[in-house]
């Protein structure tokens, strides 16, 4: 699961919309928003001036003691354009948010089951993709009707984190605990049900045996994925090709590191990274083999940022800790 930087704490804020306008970086000292340490390699340009704006997740500090779990932690958002519609799951029992960027309350909308875990969401073909975490499962669910309509099972053992689904419907998976990529074919999604295919990312792509390993994941053609290694910041180009050894080609990307890498979001040929200190953007080379021109976006408005998604000019970031009580919030910044 996401990092859990904080333990847990009771009690409630009011609901606000807040306009945050953060002082713009300069080159002799460092100020609010801006960074001097490199969570990438290299030297990351200057933050810009940006305004946030703030959402806030329903019923997220409404848990009268401590142990009540208040649907946990927010870990992912993806954008639907279709509804313009953002979507939240969140971990302890996978309750799914829908926001909408006039709205600064954000309700619930599929409401979840104790132990149910969700880590990674993806909204694409009217349809929301849960990979399931400790719990191994891959959930699909229909968005008009919020029915569950997919269960797939990739047994004990692992830790799915993070997912995307290609133009051709294909869904990829990663596991941060077994070495290894899981594949849904459009076939099985259309049947609901099916074994996932694992594709080995071994040697390639050096496992420890702790659960901090593959996170992050997008796809930038249907046959091209990119993942971070949440644990030392790498990144990797996976090419899927029947002809090569094992299926897949993998080559590690140049010239980038992004420490605690986890939710990614492919804008262009910009990668966007939640790092959970913000963001961290690079720009890709044409076969995604290389990255370069950093630029990071640092501020205490930042809380644990695990996953980002665009809407229209703006990223809307998961902050999955708070620095006084729940509730929880999605910030909106523009585009840097």
């Amino acid at each position: 699961m996401p990092r859990l930087r904080r333990a847990l704490t009771c009690g409630r804020l009011p609901l606000v919309v807040l306009i945050v306008v953060v002082a713009g970086c300069s080159s002799s000292a460092p100020v609010a928003g801006c960074s001097s340490s490199a969570s990438v390699k290299g030297s990351p340009h200057a933050s810009t001036p940006r305004t946030y704006v703030v959402y806030t997740l329903a019923e997220s500090g409404q848990a009268t003691t401590c142990n009540e779990i208040s649907h946990g932690k927010p870990v992912d958002i993806d954008w639907d354009s279709a509804s313009a519609s953002f979507f939240v799951a969140t971990y302890n029992d996978g309750t799914i948010y829908r926001g909408k960027l006039d709205d600064p309350n954000v309700p619930v909308y599929i409401r979840g089951t104790l132990g149910q875990v969700a880590e990674g969401i993806s909204v694409a073909r009217s349809l929301l993709y849960m990979a399931g975490g400790f719990s191994g499962q891959i959930r699909v669910y229909d968005l008009a009707s919020k029915t569950l309509v997919g269960r797939f099972e990739t047994g004990s053992g692992g830790r799915l984190t993070d997912l995307a689904v290609t133009g051709t419907g294909d869904v990829w998976v990663t596991d941060g605990a077994r070495p290894v990529l899981w594949h849904l074919s459009p076939q099985q999604i259309a049947a609901g049900s099916g074994t996932p295919t694992a594709l080995e990312v071994r040697p390639e792509i050096t496992f420890t045996s702790d659960s901090y390993n593959l996170n992050g994941i997008v796809a930038v053609t249907d046959r091209r994925l990119l993942v971070v290694n949440e644990g030392d910041g790498s990144l990797y180009r996976i090419e899927l090709d029947h002809y090569a050894l094992g299926g897949r080609v993998i080559t590690k990307v140049g010239g980038a590191t992004v420490r605690q890498g986890e939710g990614m979001l492919l804008d262009g040929h910009r990668l966007v990274v939640a790092d959970s200190r913000g963001l961290s953007m690079l720009n890709l080379s044409d076969d995604a083999s290389h990255a370069s021109d950093f630029t990071t976006m640092r501020d205490p408005a930042f809380d644990a940022a695990l996953s980002v998604a665009r809407a229209g000019n703006r990223f809307l970031v998961i902050n999955s800790a708070t620095q006084i009580a729940e509730p929880y919030i999605v910030l909106s910044v523009p585009q840097a």
